[in-house]
């Protein structure tokens, strides 16, 4: 099986699921979960323009130093994000980054700290309707290389390794179900940094449809062994501030990955 999915449009020649079509996106994209996020990226645009707003998700498009971007919310989870980059495929997109939040998984992680997933456990149902699980899902390394550079630009220390990402929040939240800690045991006695929802179907949709680089740059909330609300980022004092930091080390990193040569997918057509 070839990895080829079709273009579906609606009556008026946009992607069917996110609303977009050619004249729409840049060359790169951010992709947060949150829509609240997709303004305060674009605000660090030269420019911006609000593209769309499908199914609730907005996407605003513009410039970067005058590197084409667009910022577009996919919504929460893992198939959310694999229509997301199926459709953005169609239209040429070649960056993904996928800059969200994530919980702990090691005490020793600082709060507020940024994390670069190199990988993801899939813990997702999504991808697995690709293919299957022996299949790893891997970030982009120009991505990881790309961030790091940023974050050492602006003078942040990320923490990169592999994440988990799952379908089902509350059952893996401080409190909210019994047994939740030997849940998560097992994850963080493999040094697995923290979980999140999105990214293993991002690194694995990306991959299987070939030519477009993938990563995923979080703000870690604190650890999953505390209360829930420790464990939450955008309750806390100085969200929005680090939100605009990690903002412009996502755009910062695209800058970078501008100037490099497409990836090449090899596969025969």
């Amino acid at each position: 099986m070839k990895y080829r999915s079709a273009k579906l449009v609606n009556e008026q020649g946009k992607m069917w699921h996110i609303g977009l079509d050619e004249n729409d996106c840049g060359r790169h994209f951010i992709l947060p979960a949150d829509p609240g996020r997709c303004e305060m990226v674009a605000g660090h645009f030269d420019e911006a323009k609000l593209m769309a707003v499908s199914r609730g998700n907005p996407t605003y498009t513009g410039t970067y130093h005058d590197v084409p971007v667009s910022v577009m919310c996919t919504g929460m989870g893992a198939m959310a994000v694999s229509v997301a980059v199926e459709e953005l495929k169609h239209l040429g997109v070649k960056t993904m980054i996928r800059m969200g939040t994530c919980g702990s998984l090691q005490a020793n992680l600082p709060e507020n700290c940024f994390v670069i997933a190199t990988g993801a456990v899939r813990g997702e149902g999504a991808s697995k309707e690709y293919i299957p699980l022996d299949y790893p899902a891997v970030a982009d390394v120009d991505v990881v290389c790309a961030l790091r550079k940023a974050c050492e630009e602006y003078g942040v220390k990320p923490y990169l390794g592999i994440v988990r990402s799952h379908d089902s929040f509350y059952i893996e939240s401080p409190g909210a179900h019994e047994g939740y800690l030997e849940r998560i045991r097992p994850w963080s006695d493999a040094g697995v940094l923290a979980v999140e929802n999105e990214s293993s179907a991002l690194f694995t949709v990306a991959s299987l449809l070939g030519g477009i680089r993938a990563g995923t740059i979080l703000l870690c909330g604190g650890y999953l062994g505390g209360s829930y609300g420790s464990m939450s980022t955008s309750n806390k004092e100085g969200y929005r501030e680090r939100v605009d930091l990690l903002s412009k080390i996502t755009l910062r990193a695209i800058e970078i990955i501008d100037g490099l040569p497409d990836l090449e997918d090899i596969r025969e057509e």
